[in-house]
């Protein structure tokens, strides 16, 4: 598949006609620096090109400003898709867009219920943190889970790291996801490519718990560099 491909006319999965009905899907925004643009590291583009050969039909839209995400919330919440991924970059306080900088809170009150029996997996270094879930959460009540890297990440890891997960994921279960299951996916991966990932799911009594998904495996990582790099 060609990347160019991507940026053809889009015609999304229709979703069911139940009311509330979502498709399983992935919606997928994008927004990097000028240099990454200049170098075409677009790891949402590849990823939509992955899931395009796991027979799954994502959306792929490319972003720069605050305003056109305020747009993409809408058009993620017409769409029915099920699954909205985030790559940007980003910090312990903000997603950061190529022109604008957007605060957890800001996030939160553009995607405001808009993610009711969703879940949300963002790409951006140090988003996976209780303060990010904790804002979104309080302006989407139903939303199922918020999954994010705890540290910064490297791009090329980013990129293998999430075409991985949803590749694995969807060939355990085309239709659907649960967290027990994003779970057990999650956690030899980011052993794997030695990058902790923050989970925040929402229990059956509305409650949510966090947790740090193989969080020693970035030291494990730092390990088998130093080791690589004395032999």
């Amino acid at each position: 598949m060609r990347i160019a491909e991507l940026f053809e006319p889009q015609v999304p999965t229709r979703k069911k006609k139940k009311r509330g009905a979502t498709v399983p899907e992935v919606f997928i925004v994008e927004s990097l620096g000028l240099s990454d643009e200049a170098s075409e590291r677009r790891e949402g583009a590849v990823l939509a090109a992955v899931l395009k050969m796991c027979g799954k039909n994502p959306l792929y839209y490319y972003i720069r400003t605050r305003a056109e995400l305020e747009l993409m919330a809408r058009e993620f919440e017409d769409s029915g898709y099920r699954y909205l991924h985030i790559s940007c970059h980003g910090t312990v306080k903000s997603l950061d867009l190529t022109l604008d900088s957007v605060s957890y809170q800001e996030f939160a009150q553009i995607f405001r219920r808009r993610l009711s029996n969703r879940r949300l997996f963002v790409s951006a270094c140090s988003a996976g943190n209780e303060q990010f879930a904790a804002a979104v959460t309080a302006k989407n009540k139903d939303i199922k889970s918020i999954a994010a890297p705890s540290k910064d990440i490297q791009f090329d890891h980013a990129v293998a790291f999430w075409s991985a997960f949803y590749v694995k994921t969807f060939s355990l279960n085309a239709d659907s996801m649960n967290s027990e299951r994003i779970v057990g996916v999650l956690g030899p991966i980011a052993t794997l490519f030695g990058e902790p990932m923050h989970f925040s799911r929402r229990g059956g009594n509305g409650r949510w718990t966090h947790e740090v998904i193989a969080r020693d495996a970035g030291r494990l990582e730092q390990r088998r560099r130093r080791r690589r790099a004395r032999e």
